[in-house]
């Protein structure tokens, strides 16, 4: 019962530590890359759009970008407002130029799920020194118990995550290049999809802020 406790008292602890380096969440993200012609860094209205068949995960990740962006001073918008989630099934290129048109949208952005993995690894036991106190006569002794706790495996989880800004901006037609930038980045076992939004799109904006691929007005 003692060895049971304790595990899971251990175990309760590793969690809460995991829960608050994925809370803070990665300083930056793991990789970029800039188109080496691009300067037009000022948007007038950029569109966030997360690219995922969940509803909830698309909102989620769509309105946590838009708000930080907002904050920085970025006209931003949600994009399932423009692009439904299923919409996409019969739309041509043309169909989205229209789109982009019609909601004078000069910058899209896209965040998408594009890998996750599994791991195992081993958690060696410990020997955990537990003090106990009996009574000889009038005095109160103390000692120690040992007390070995099993290994044990675990499973952890990885997403890689990948954001692409689209420059939107002047004539528009099939087959145009309009990606300029690119950012990935991983999130180790993140505790809810909420985390994982908030997580993301703040290395996203920061990158974005830090290198100044975007600018506000």
């Amino acid at each position: 019962m003692k060895k049971q406790f304790f595990k899971t008292m251990m175990s309760l602890s590793i969690c809460l530590v995991v829960s608050f380096l994925l809370g803070c969440g990665p300083a930056k993200m793991s990789s970029t890359w800039t188109k080496d012609t691009y300067k037009e860094k000022k948007y007038s209205k950029i569109a966030i759009i997360g690219i995922s068949n969940d509803l909830l995960a698309k909102n989620t990740f769509e309105q946590d970008a838009v708000k930080l962006l907002k904050k920085q001073g970025i006209n931003a918008v949600e994009g399932i407002k423009m692009f439904p989630l299923g919409a996409d099934k019969n739309k041509t290129a043309e169909d989205y130029i229209k789109i982009i048109k019609e909601n004078n949208l000069d910058g899209v952005i896209t965040m998408a799920l594009i890998d996750s993995k599994e791991k195992d690894r081993y958690v060696p036991g410990e020997a955990l020194h537990i003090p106990t106190y009996y009574r000889v006569g009038k005095y109160i002794v103390r000692s120690y118990q040992t007390i070995d706790t099993p290994g044990y495996y675990t499973t952890s989880k990885s997403f890689l995550i990948e954001a692409i800004l689209y420059d939107v901006k002047g004539d528009l037609y099939k087959g145009k290049e309009t990606m300029v930038w690119t950012g990935q980045s991983t999130l180790l076992e993140p505790y809810s999809l909420k985390n994982a939004s908030e997580s993301f799109t703040k290395i996203m904006v920061d990158q974005l802020i830090k290198d100044e691929i975007i600018v506000s007005e």
